[in-house]
């Protein structure tokens, strides 16, 4: 009998070998440990003929684990079979021993499971003493339509339309401001424009011969003068053409003798205009002004300007003229360079990584805060774990015993920061005597009633809210406003505050956050601790 039984129990064992040996469906994961947050790869693997369905678990939890990843399927062709591999990224937020259980797998309608796993996810140990801590990266803007940080680019296009607004501007005033050795490049083309703008104003019409013959007279010899560096201007008539005529024969000048023969007519008619009150008529006078213009343009066409026998004051003449325009392409240029290395400056220090060097240049004392490195520090009894910009130390204030309310065993506050300080925090954690008849809105409304009682506040107001983080702690939120005399400023301010209240059996924590109105990295880094709020877990041996 015996026999039969060791027979029919190995038959049995035989059996179920054949039927797992048969199974289509196999599983297996990379690690059977890790830490909290961390993750660990699934892989299940199922061999079939071509066409036949199968189905894969699909979920967003595996047992007690958190899917982070669910991989496309690969197919690989094995033994004239084909063999799917589906492979799933897997992870938990709580430390403890955890049982992956087995999985159903479908194939052609029939339920296969893979095998069961037990992963171990160890607790991380903080020590703020020894391991620093480190900023939460901000939300990756990866794939967003538009930048945040538009208003750079647009501060940039600023600058630069600034620098060519500036350009223009300086040479319009260096424009307006020019003499008339400035004005034109030759003396050719100064006499023949101011000639154009003499003969324009037909100053005979009004009587004004004498001033017209006078004015194209002083615009030759100027000309003269320039031409040939002699001091015509302070010459007479006479003592001119002659030394005009002498000019033109030492320097070889070959004009038509005609045409200085028409010259020296017109000087001489200009005299007696002058000293005669002689009285040209009008097609004389343009004639003259026709001859003087002649005169100039066979003097030019002759003895042509050039740099070698340029006058010392043409040479003046281009000397300021790349001085001017020297000075209006630099200022523009390097006003509007140092305002792009500026605003490349303000953009590298708001968008760099934490702990770097340029963070720590900010002008705001909230943004020091929010940037430098902060604290991971456990609080109370029971525990509540938050990160903080300074660490928060407890408050030893008879007031705050003094003012519980009936029911209330217990409450002990600590804090970092002055209501006056850029950013303050407070965290009250109170103990109940038996269990709470105080719903979460009579607590928190106490609270603030106290705060603002002892800040002597006014102007309150307030919303709240339900409040769940990332770490799943719930509770409820109330965000606000009031006015405070700040004894430093001796102005009024308007504080805003973030109060969150979450309990733990007969205890409550109420985290406060506190800062200026108007500053929004306040609200960052009130939004950072709020984040960071967990419960104390217990070490596991």
């Amino acid at each position: 009998m015996k026999k039969h039984h060791i027979i029919y129990l190995l038959f049995i064992c035989l059996f179920g070998w054949s039927l797992q040996a048969q199974s289509p469906v196999k599983s297996s994961i990379d690690t059977t440990q890790i830490k909290i947050g961390d993750q660990f790869e699934l892989t299940v693997r199922a061999l079939l003929d071509k066409g036949t369905p199968v189905h894969f678990p699909e979920s967003d939890r595996l047992g007690p684990f958190e899917v982070l990843t669910s991989h496309p399927i690969d197919t690989l062709i094995k033994d004239h079979q084909y063999e799917l591999i589906k492979k799933y990224s897997l992870t938990q937020f709580d430390s403890g021993a955890y049982q992956l259980p087995a999985l159903p797998v479908l194939i052609n309608n029939k339920q296969f499971l893979t095998d069961p796993y037990t992963v171990l996810v160890n607790n991380v140990q903080v020590d703020t003493l020894k391991q620093p801590m480190y900023e939460i990266k901000s939300i990756s803007t990866s794939g967003a339509g538009i930048s945040s940080n538009w208003y750079y680019l647009v501060a940039s296009v600023v600058c630069l339309i600034l620098g060519i607004v500036l350009y223009y501007w300086i040479k319009k005033r260096q424009e307006s401001n020019l003499s008339e050795d400035d004005l034109f490049k030759t003396p050719f083309e100064k006499a023949s424009k101011k000639l154009d703008k003499l003969a324009a104003k037909k100053m005979w019409v009004r009587g004004e011969t004498k001033s017209y013959y006078s004015d194209m007279t002083d615009i030759a010899r100027v000309f003269i003068e320039e031409t040939f560096n002699i001091p015509a201007k302070e010459l007479t008539t006479f003592e001119l053409l002659t030394i005009f005529n002498q000019t033109l024969n030492s320097k070889k000048v070959k004009i038509d003798k005609r045409v200085v023969q028409e010259f020296k007519n017109v000087f001489q008619t200009a005299d007696l205009v002058k000293f005669a009150k002689s009285q040209p008529q009008e097609f004389e006078i343009i004639n003259d002004t026709d001859k003087i213009q002649k005169v100039i343009n066979e003097i030019n066409t002759a003895y042509p300007i050039s740099m070698e026998t340029q006058s010392e004051q043409i040479r003046l003449r281009e000397k300021r003229k790349k001085k001017r325009k020297k000075f209006r392409t630099l200022v523009p240029l390097s006003i509007s360079a140092a305002l792009l290395v500026l605003t490349g400056i303000i953009y590298l220090i708001n968008n760099t990584e934490s702990g770097s060097f340029l963070k720590n240049l900010s002008f705001s004392s909230s943004k020091r805060l929010l940037h430098g490195d902060w604290i991971t520090s456990t609080y109370g009894n029971p525990g509540i774990t938050l990160e903080t910009p300074k660490v928060l130390t407890r408050v030893i204030d008879p007031r705050i015993q003094q003012t519980l309310p009936p029911g209330v065993e217990s409450a002990v506050q600590f804090s970092s920061g002055q209501i006056t300080d850029p950013v303050q925090v407070l965290l009250n954690v109170v103990q109940f005597a038996s269990e709470s008849t105080y719903s979460k809105e009579e607590i928190l409304a106490h609270s603030l009633k106290i705060i603002a009682q002892n800040l002597q506040a006014s102007n309150l107001e307030s919303k709240t809210e339900t409040f769940e983080n990332a770490k799943g702690i719930q509770g409820i939120k109330t965000i606000g406003t009031f006015a405070i005399n700040n004894p430093i400023s001796k102005k009024e301010e308007v504080i805003r505050f973030e109060l969150v209240l979450i309990q733990q059996g007969q205890s409550a924590q109420e985290i406060g956050v506190f800062y200026a109105n108007k500053d929004a990295v306040g609200s960052q880094i009130a939004q950072k601790i709020m984040e960071s709020i967990q419960y104390k877990t217990e070490e596991k041996e």
